[in-house]
């Protein structure tokens, strides 16, 4: 192993919660900077690494979180007495829990990470603007953009 992948595998470690999911993250920066670099010109492709990788680190974090919520939020599933909703429903709101999922990990990075901002972690579209240095304007363009491709691929549309 080379000496800037050990320092990558620390620096991402630093930030997910454990070995696995730090080497998920690590060959996904690996490939998003390779597929990028094979279409532009990269001045630093060790700081863009770094960067793709933080990202990323960030986009589990969340992805975690949410999870996590979302299984407490299943516990509202059961009643007082103790009884389930019938099998069905309960898969049902399971793939439609995962479709959402892989429909946010299709939005462009931006898109996602403002999306994610305001609806996980409950933002205000100017909180979102002044934490990425983009306009309030930008924020509802990048919202509005992530709201259609969301209903289209959770919904089985075609992208507008």
């Amino acid at each position: 192993m080379d000496a800037l992948t050990e320092r990558l595998r620390r620096f991402v470690r630093a930030r997910v919660a454990n070995r696995h999911d730090a080497e998920d993250v690590i060959q996904d920066a690996y490939l998003r900077v390779l597929r990028y670099s094979a279409e532009h010109e990269i001045a630093n492709p060790e700081h863009l690494l770094f960067s793709a990788a933080r990202n990323l680190a960030v986009d589990n974090q969340r992805r975690k979180a949410a999870r996590e919520r979302n299984v407490a939020e299943c516990a509202v599933f059961t009643d007082r007495s103790g009884h389930l909703p019938p099998v069905d429903d309960v898969v049902d709101v399971w793939q439609r829990l995962s479709s959402v999922e892989a429909a946010i990990e299709l939005l462009p990075p931006r898109c996602r990470n403002v999306f994610l901002l305001h609806r996980i972690d409950g933002m205000s579209y100017s909180e979102i603007s002044k934490r990425l240095g983009i306009s309030v304007s930008a924020v509802e363009k990048h919202m509005a953009r992530a709201c259609l491709i969301l209903d289209s691929k959770v919904n089985g549309e075609d992208e507008r």
